[in-house]
């Protein structure tokens, strides 16, 4: 057991090293700013937010970037471009507005219960039946009472 669970941490750490030289994390500070922590130690859970002048800002899970998204004040006004998020089963960038989120599964992120995204419903359906899940929510559904309740 204590072998696998080396080997996953090792996957994770050369995996997430391997995501920091991507051209599209150039420049990008990979500390999030709700948890503190260097996303790429938990690239299966890296969110991202990017904006119109090119700036991005990374975050440890699905659930930390829709609480910055929703809680935040910007300092300058910069249009948002694009939200990202990790899905879950290929461990790719997809956009978050297009993902299906999983809540109440039996799997957690670094911090806590989280909503996990998928590219597609089936893929979240079923990880949803194999992690006894309680819901799927497409994105128009997250909303700020729904992550202050994962809080």
């Amino acid at each position: 057991m204590k072998k696998l669970i080396l080997l996953a941490l090792f996957t994770g750490i050369v995996f997430g090293a391997n995501l920091k030289d991507n051209e599209f994390f150039k420049d990008a500070n990979s500390t999030c700013p709700i948890k503190f922590i260097d996303v790429f130690k938990y690239p299966d859970w890296i969110a991202v937010l990017e904006y119109k002048n090119g700036k991005k800002v990374l975050f440890s899970s699905a659930k930390q970037m829709f609480y910055y998204f929703y809680t935040s004040k910007p300092k300058e006004v910069v249009p948002l471009k694009k939200m990202y998020v990790t899905d879950y089963k290929t461990k790719e960038l997809i956009e978050a507005t297009e993902a299906f989120y999983v809540f109440g599964s039996n799997i957690v992120s670094f911090s806590g219960d989280d909503l996990i995204p998928f590219a597609s419903y089936e893929d979240a359906k079923k990880f949803a039946d194999d992690n006894s899940a309680s819901r799927i929510f497409e994105f128009s559904k997250i909303n700020k009472k729904l992550i202050d309740y994962l809080d």
